[in-house]
């Protein structure tokens, strides 16, 4: 096997992930530390008061690299280890797990193979704890630090759980509105990096919308959320080098209760398509896409095929055949012609620029928009457009590889 080509893969993802992937596997430099070495990583938790952090469940995670992919899950996710504290993945099922003691201490032994990726280099490892929630919430504060291990001994700085005591949500017809002005980590340092998650339900497990790169006092379009019945956290990112090591740490506050002011949007129970493999619509029944409940993906088609006595899917048996256009776009009907002026895509992947087109009668469409690739998309459409059908793409003609929920507003 080529030394920089992933061995295990159980789902498909976009050809640019992989390379990224690739690359991070095949640049890194190789760890020093022995196989056989015992290596030991400990530290302590404290609350927001500054008191030791009792009884605390913590998990260290290591995170997959290129070769090591599983589940679906890649390394470029760097919020693994708090992904793994909310829910049971498969991923998750080989982290190692403490509780810290009277002190708030934790230690971790483990072996410097066990710190070791498929090329031999130095793992991100992920160090994560979180705290109980408070009243409706099931879940509190948690934070996170993330490093390599190059030698036996990782003392990872003190980590404080953040709890801004002033953190509000004020959501209204137009703008959701939040503002804190606490802020975690040494005051002697440059301001955090921060990202405001809406989630629904009372677990808040399913991410609704994530804004990254935002500020105290900014705000949300409220159509993001429209009539969410759930939660909203704010988390911190700081990056601190100690002892030569550097971590990255994130601190996740509580969740402050969210509930959209708005009604639902008129894609809402919509009949939904998806394109087939001759790139044909085929219909999603039910459509998780507007149903509002973000919590899983449209259900991708395949490009095997069936045969006509129902056996299991084969490859297309020649290479002249016409080329697999199965996932190219997803599509809505709303039924009757309506006006259109923004679309929301919802945990989306693409790898190159979301398409956005409109069609009267399912046939011939319009191109109305091309925007970005964010996982959160939000797009305005130009003024006047009234369609029944709205179809996203995306400009490289490959498939939608995952969209959790497409709302359509006038």
């Amino acid at each position: 096997m080529h030394p920089c080509r992933p061995a295990r893969l159980r789902r498909s993802f976009t050809v640019a992930t992989l390379v990224a992937l690739l690359v991070a596997g095949c640049t890194t430099t190789s760890s020093s530390v022995p196989d056989d070495a015992e290596v030991t990583i400990s530290g302590r938790l404290t609350r927001a008061d500054g008191a030791p952090a009792t009884g605390v469940s913590v998990m260290l995670l290591k995170e997959p690299d290129a070769g090591e992919v599983i589940g679906g899950l890649l390394a470029t996710v760097t919020s693994l280890g708090l992904l793994c504290l909310a829910e049971a993945v498969d991923l998750c099922k080989d982290a190692r797990k403490t509780t810290t003691d009277s002190t708030g201490t934790y230690t971790f032994r483990l072996t410097g193979r066990d710190t070791r990726g498929t090329f031999n280099t130095a793992s991100t490892m992920a160090i994560s704890a979180r705290l109980p929630g408070e009243g409706e919430t099931a879940s509190g504060p948690a934070v996170q630090a993330r490093f390599k291990v190059r030698r036996t001994a990782i003392t990872v700085p003190p980590l404080t759980f953040w709890e801004p005591a002033d953190l509000v949500v004020r959501p209204d017809s137009s703008r959701v509105s939040f503002d804190w002005s606490d802020r975690p980590g040494p005051k002697n340092r440059k301001p955090p990096r921060y990202t405001v998650t809406a989630t629904s339900g009372t677990e808040g497990n399913d991410v609704v919308w994530v804004a990254d790169g935002v500020k105290p006092g900014g705000s949300l379009d409220a159509r993001a959320i429209g009539d969410l019945r759930g939660h909203l956290h704010v988390t911190a990112t700081l990056k601190v080098t100690d002892d030569g090591t550097e971590f990255t740490t994130q601190y996740g506050s509580q969740r402050v209760g969210l509930v959209g002011a708005l009604e639902p949007p008129q894609s809402r129970g919509a009949g939904c398509a998806v394109a087939g493999r001759r790139g044909e619509p085929e219909p999603l029944v039910p459509c998780s896409l507007t149903d509002g409940t973000y919590g899983r993906p449209y259900r991708l088609r395949s490009c095997l095929e069936r045969s006509d006595s129902g056996a299991s899917p084969s490859p297309r048996a020649t290479e002249s055949a016409e080329p697999c256009r199965a996932n190219t776009f997803v599509q809505i009907d709303l039924g009757v012609r309506r006006p259109i002026a923004a679309v929301f895509a919802h945990r989306l992947s693409v790898s190159s620029p979301a398409v956005i087109e409109t069609s009267d009668d399912g046939i011939t469409w319009s191109r109305r928009a091309e925007a970005g690739e964010p996982r959160f998309l939000a797009v305005t459409l130009p003024p006047g457009i009234d369609a029944r059908y709205l179809r996203l793409s995306q400009a490289n003609g490959r498939g939608v590889t995952q969209l959790y929920e497409l709302a359509v507003w006038p």
